[in-house]
């Protein structure tokens, strides 16, 4: 990669966060081992083969990695010129889910591929983040990025569309992912805080009209209630918890030792490979292995952070942040549910959960990130600004 130096001459460097990338290899890396651990010993009817998940896992990552190098022949800036076209793309894989899709564990939210299945409210999450970001950012004519009111309602709009059409798929949790990301974005953005309380203020008026309109079942009750209070029903609603919490904490400082866990590998921990996979590193690998999962992915959100403060644009700035937010979200939901602090709500851990939808949508929100690090400084020292150009 050419950029421009302080005299004007061209100089060879090299524009790649490694710190980054290495961080999300060993990350997807790691939860190969931890999913075959997991899964060997449960498998499908019909499946012999004790790798089976192991396999499947390992040919999103390459898939993953693959798109991750697509990614990087793009500039990021572009993104924002054609962003209305992400939109459309969008709001059409969220549709297409509630006319094509089918049920599992009571949200239809995936499409039958044949040779796989599919979940689009994952890509959306990245999707969603470029399409609010791009509102959110300077304009041509603007001598500075000035958020006001048309800006936050075009980004509310967008982003509320997005939310609706996951929650009608009776998919709370991935809907709370992206309500999440869309106030971060909105807080990071530098508009107004009036707006920002503003927005949270109706959130809360939604949820009370969610509740009244039966929208929010009553299951999804049940494990707020279970939040609230862990120890009712261990035997019902809050067997998962109850479960989760016993494997956790048998594995003491470090773990029981790989493939050795009893909870997981027998199944009384439910979704082990997915959803309550933090639970499987900490049995077999303890708080240790807990640590160092922890640590990698503060590594990455950390990164993803300081990219977002280094863009040279507002719209880099917010892609990034929105990335890092959707990162941070998942991660304080999935093992806060795993441990009795956050409400259970079905949120795979990111690079580590069984799942090629959540796996591909993080390899491509990283890969998003790392261009807008390899362009953060592109035409810096030309007079005429990229904007201009739109």
């Amino acid at each position: 990669m050419l950029d421009y130096a302080e005299n004007g001459k061209k100089e060879n460097k090299i524009r790649f966060d490694f710190i980054l990338f290495f961080a999300v290899l060993i990350l997807a890396g790691f939860g190969l081992l931890i999913i075959y651990s997991a899964t060997r010993y449960s498998l499908p009817g019909g499946i012999n083969d004790p790798a089976y998940y192991l396999k499947k896992q390992a040919y999103w990552v390459i898939a993953g990695l693959a798109l991750f190098l697509i990614v990087q022949i793009l500039s990021y800036k572009k993104l924002k010129k054609y962003f209305w076209l992400l939109l459309i793309l969008n709001l059409g894989l969220l549709i297409s889910v509630l006319l094509l899709g089918y049920e599992v564990h009571g949200s239809k939210s995936w499409i039958n591929l044949g040779f796989s299945s599919f979940q689009p409210s994952e890509i959306s999450k990245a999707l969603m983040v470029i399409t609010v970001a791009a509102p959110l950012s300077k304009w041509r004519g603007e001598k500075e990025n000035s958020i006001g009111f048309k800006k936050v309602i075009i980004s509310t709009i967008i982003a509320l569309s997005c939310i609706g059409l996951v929650v009608m798929q009776n998919d709370i949790g991935t809907a709370l992912i992206f309500y999440l990301t869309f106030m971060g974005m909105i807080f990071v953005s530098g508009a107004n805080l009036f707006y920002f309380f503003s927005l949270l203020a109706l959130s809360a008026g939604g949820v009370f009209l969610g509740i009244k309109l039966d929208i929010i079942k009553q299951y999804q009750l049940d494990r707020i209630l279970v939040f609230l209070k862990p120890g009712v029903q261990e035997g019902g609603v809050g067997y998962n918890l109850y479960q989760s919490k016993l494997a956790i904490g048998s594995g003491e400082l470090f773990g029981k030792g790989l493939f050795l866990g009893k909870q997981t590998n027998l199944s009384y921990v439910p979704e082990h490979q997915t959803d309550f996979i933090f639970s499987v590193v900490g049995e077999e690998l303890g708080f240790v292995g807990g640590f160092f999962v922890i640590g990698l992915l503060g590594i990455i959100i950390w990164r993803c952070l300081t990219i977002a403060h280094k863009a040279t644009d507002a719209f880099g700035s917010l892609v990034a942040s929105g990335i890092a937010f959707i990162l941070l979200s998942q991660v304080v939901i999935n093992i806060g549910m795993t441990i009795g602090i956050m409400p259970i709500i079905g949120i795979p851990l990111p690079f580590l959960s069984y799942g090629g939808s959540n796996l591909v949508s993080m390899f491509i929100g990283i890969a998003v990130v790392e261009n807008i690090y390899r362009n953060r400084e592109l035409r810096k020292y030309h007079e005429i600004a990229y904007e201009e150009f739109d």
